[in-house]
């Protein structure tokens, strides 16, 4: 379809619960960093980055909706 997965996730579990799973699929992205076969650091980095950038724009959206 035309809407993103995470945007779906956000729809169905809602913002603070995909907040939480960006948040540990950046730990996982940082855990496994160099030592996944097939994936540069470089690529696993910038996956974290997206994850922790996403779960940061989740919960400034939480908070603007509860403040």
């Amino acid at each position: 379809g035309s809407k993103e997965v995470i945007d779906m996730m956000v729809a169905i579990w809602g913002k603070e619960y995909v907040s939480v799973h960006c948040e540990i699929t950046a730990f996982k992205y940082r855990m496994r960093l160099g030592h996944k076969p097939g994936q540069t650091s470089a690529k696993e980095l910038l996956k974290a980055h997206w994850y922790e950038k996403k779960a940061k724009e989740l919960r400034k959206e939480l908070w603007k909706l509860n403040y």
